[in-house]
């Protein structure tokens, strides 16, 4: 009967709008997300339908529906604003576009509506925080300075927006110029003999400006050895037996390229000829046997970097007939055999 039809139909609408109200949407916007400043970002909704609506509440006041209740064509296209533009992937799929701004975080609401079961789901825009840490900048090793430049490089940032690195260049403690790196690294131009120092901050799409990172400087210059200590060792019992000399070389000031090796050139042999070696960076010491008793030997140690090769320092020992004490290092105070020390 017409009556029985109309209500199993209204049963029927009944239930297809419950199940249509009991539908979730996919929106890839929550109470979490955060978005970068002046960056190009998206929020997806997932219906069951075609017909989508977004609403912008908040500093923006704007709404767009996709598709009535009639399907749309994949990549339909409608702007919201100058700012914001829906794009419909498929029937049940949309995109909303946006360059996130400053002015949005917290003021800015999104909504997408499934217009035949009136499911929605929404959230308010949130945009990072401005940069809160600095970059780490090891110090440039040798093979980061040459003749004329220094590479600096930087631990990556683990800033969520970083737009590019700022890096702060000062000459002889006076500011020099602000640099701007995609990547982290850099190669700055250098004169030798000229102190440089350098920090690297992170900025963000918004132009924020975290904060710097610690100073590293260096001196462009070939190394020099502020002192030698020479002590005579390990003598035999038979007094006709040579014995050895035990070499200390300080190490050069650390702002300059780090040292690659030392040349040492004494004449601590029986023949009391010049003989060199080479002592390999980071060894500072060595011990020359051949020495004999009542003589007194040179010893020069010339070191050398990637910019070149260093003055000559010079010392002189004088070997005892019988061994010294060794060399005491409490009390702030040393007792060597070093009869005298000069720079060439």
């Amino acid at each position: 009967t017409p009556s029985l039809l109309k209500m199993i139909f209204l049963i029927v609408f009944s239930l297809s709008l419950a199940i249509a109200h009991s539908q979730t949407l996919g929106f890839s916007c929550t109470s979490s997300t955060r978005f970068c400043p002046n960056v190009p970002s998206e929020i997806t909704c997932d219906t069951t339908t075609p017909a989508t609506t977004w609403d912008l509440s908040g500093n923006i006041d704007d709404e767009i529906t996709f598709g009535g209740q009639d399907p749309v064509g994949t990549n339909e296209t409608s702007d919201v604003n100058d700012d914001f533009t829906a794009i419909k992937t498929d029937n049940t799929s949309s995109i909303l576009k946006f360059t996130s701004q400053i002015e949005f975080n917290n003021s800015l609401t999104v909504k997408c509506t499934e217009l035949v079961s009136g499911d929605s789901n929404s959230c308010i825009i949130m945009i990072y925080d401005a940069p809160s840490t600095s970059p780490t900048i090891p110090i440039p090793g040798y093979t980061d300075i040459s003749f004329n430049s220094v590479t600096l490089s930087w631990n990556p940032s683990t800033e969520q927006c970083i737009d590019h690195y700022n890096i702060t260049v000062t000459r002889n403690n006076m500011n020099l110029a602000d640099m701007i790196s995609d990547t982290t690294s850099y190669v700055y131009p250098i004169d030798r003999g000229v102190e440089y120092c350098f920090t690297v901050s992170v900025v963000d799409g918004a132009n924020r400006r975290g904060p710097d990172s610690m100073s590293q400087c260096l001196t462009a210059e070939v190394p020099e050895v502020p002192d030698i200590t020479l002590q005579p060792t390990n003598y035999p019992d038979n007094p006709d037996d040579p014995v050895e000399v035990f070499i200390n070389i300080e190490q050069p000031d650390s702002y300059r390229p780090e040292v690659l090796e030392y040349i040492v050139i004494h004449d601590v042999n029986i023949n009391i000829t010049p003989t060199t070696i080479t002592l390999p960076s980071p060894t500072t010491t060595t011990t020359l046997t051949g020495a004999i008793r009542g003589s007194v030997y040179t010893i020069q140690v010339q070191p050398s970097n990637t910019l070149g090769t260093g003055n000559i320092t010079s010392a002189t020992v004088a070997v005892p007939s019988v061994e010294p004490p060794p060399i005491m290092t409490s009390m702030s105070s040393s007792m060597t055999i070093t009869m005298s020390t000069s720079t060439a």
